[in-house]
């Protein structure tokens, strides 16, 4: 039997990995911005708060908030900063970006990603996923989830109902401004 030392196995894995090429003529120089909507209440997140209901089925529910105001830093090329300046709608996170700050939201939609994929029945249980939770207390014991009323979206009763936060989206709904804080 013949061993082999971790030194020279080493040696053979890596003389067998190809190397990146560089390339620094098409390397472009990259700024930070500090990027905000030209225009107040343009600045978007948006939620995605996943589940799976008793069918199996997997589902997405999106929670967009509206902000009067916000600010994000973000790294961009010349080229790209051209761009962004030309659009009427960005999504950030298409960028290399940080959130700085989401000012005094100012309205809040939810909606069942892809809500026709599902049975009438499965739609009624993920509305009582979303917005019904009764904890087990005896002035509560006999209240029924009705899917006629109308109930208040909250945080809390999701979370209860297992639903998991797994992606945040953020993005401005206007033209926008660019103000350099690094080169």
């Amino acid at each position: 039997m013949e061993f082999i030392s971790v030194e020279s196995n080493a040696k053979e894995v890596t003389e067998n990995v190809e190397k990146p090429t560089e390339n620094t003529e098409t390397e472009e120089e990259t700024h930070t911005y500090n990027i905000s909507a030209e225009y107040k209440k343009s600045t978007y997140q948006t939620e995605h708060w996943s589940n799976i209901i008793s069918t199996g089925k997997y589902v997405t529910l999106l929670i967009t908030t509206y902000f009067r105001w916000g600010s994000f830093e973000i790294t961009l090329t010349d080229k790209e900063k051209e761009e962004i300046l030309k659009k009427e709608s960005i999504v950030i996170n298409d960028y290399d970006c940080s959130c700085n700050e989401l000012i005094d939201g100012c309205s809040q939609d939810d909606e069942i990603e892809n809500e026709e994929q599902y049975t009438e029945e499965e739609l009624r249980e993920i509305k009582k996923l979303i917005y019904w939770y009764q904890e087990e207390t005896d002035d509560e014991m006999n209240e029924e989830y009705d899917s006629e009323e109308e109930y208040i979206l909250d945080m809390d009763v999701l979370e209860a109902n297992g639903w998991d936060l797994s992606d945040t989206t953020y993005g401005i709904d206007s033209t926008c401004e660019l103000e350099l804080i690094s080169d």
